[in-house]
């Protein structure tokens, strides 16, 4: 009796939650600890998270919090991604948003082929737009952001994918960019080098010069003699050398590194800061 009972309580809140499946994975996709998005709010983050994950296969998910335990912002939001058995896939792809009220820390936190995906240089494009979002309290406005920018970047890795040796990445434009700036301003540096250099044995020739009053003193003494010098053309040689084509495309063509940490036997990667 007492064991049908228990069964029955466990079923009850099951059914009244709705929160576990029978694989005890987490279900939903905002969980507003700290109560910060409206119904409303939460169910179209929910809804366009739910399109990403259909589309791409990349779970998205939105933790808020006040209080993380005593771990780290990434380290909570790692655990409760653990917890919930969420991710796609056997390597759990996937991406938690956490903002922890408490610490008024933010997080993305990326599994699977999330890493992949959002490499810290993504990571910090991303960081760099949403952060003035939350500053001013727009947290809604902010994940909408984000929403954006996973869906933007999932798209572009699936074409990065389809054809790497053709696909120029946001990364390696920008990294085409900075050689660019880097070599122009060691050539400045070179040409000014080489010009305060000249300048100064110029000007160092010229403090060896004697003035004279006596203009027989610039007359040689045997008088000036003439030589005539005769250069015959007789035929010219052209060699080619081919250059070979530099071709940047390689494995990390897409967006370069991502820094990852260990939670619970799984890495994770991501970024994010104080806002």
């Amino acid at each position: 009796m007492r064991k049908t009972v228990m069964v029955f309580v466990l079923t009850a809140l099951l059914c009244l939650t709705g929160s576990l499946t029978a694989f005890g994975r987490i279900e939903g996709h905002v969980f507003d600890e700290a109560g910060l998005y409206t119904q409303e709010q939460a169910a179209d983050l929910t809804s366009r998270a739910e399109a990403i994950g259909e589309t791409y296969g990349l779970d998205v998910l939105f933790l808020t919090t006040n209080d993380t335990q005593g771990l780290e912002a990434r380290e909570y939001a790692a655990q409760f991604f653990l917890d919930g058995d969420f991710g796609y896939g056997a390597e759990k792809n996937g991406i938690v948003f956490i903002i922890d009220m408490g610490g008024r820390d933010a997080q993305m936190v990326t599994s699977g082929e999330g890493i992949r995906i959002f490499t810290d240089y993504y990571i910090d494009k991303i960081w760099k737009e949403v952060r003035p979002i939350l500053s001013e309290g727009a947290y809604y406005d902010a994940m909408s952001a984000f929403l954006t920018d996973v869906e933007y970047y999932c798209g572009e890795y699936q074409k990065y994918l389809a054809d790497p040796e053709a696909y120029q990445s946001e990364y390696e434009k920008a990294q085409q960019s900075r050689k660019i700036v880097v070599y122009t301003g060691i050539s400045l540096i070179f040409a000014l080098v080489i010009a305060g250099v000249w300048v100064v044995f110029m000007r160092k020739s010229h403090n060896n010069v004697k003035p004279f009053t006596d203009g027989r003193a610039y007359l040689k003494e045997n008088g000036v003699h003439f030589h005539v010098n005769r250069d015959s053309f007789v035929r010219t040689h052209t060699t080619r050398t081919p250059i070979p084509k530099n071709d940047d495309h390689d494995s990390s063509s897409w967006g370069g590194g991502s820094s990852t940490f260990s939670s619970g036997g799984h890495t994770f990667g991501g970024g994010g800061g104080k806002f």
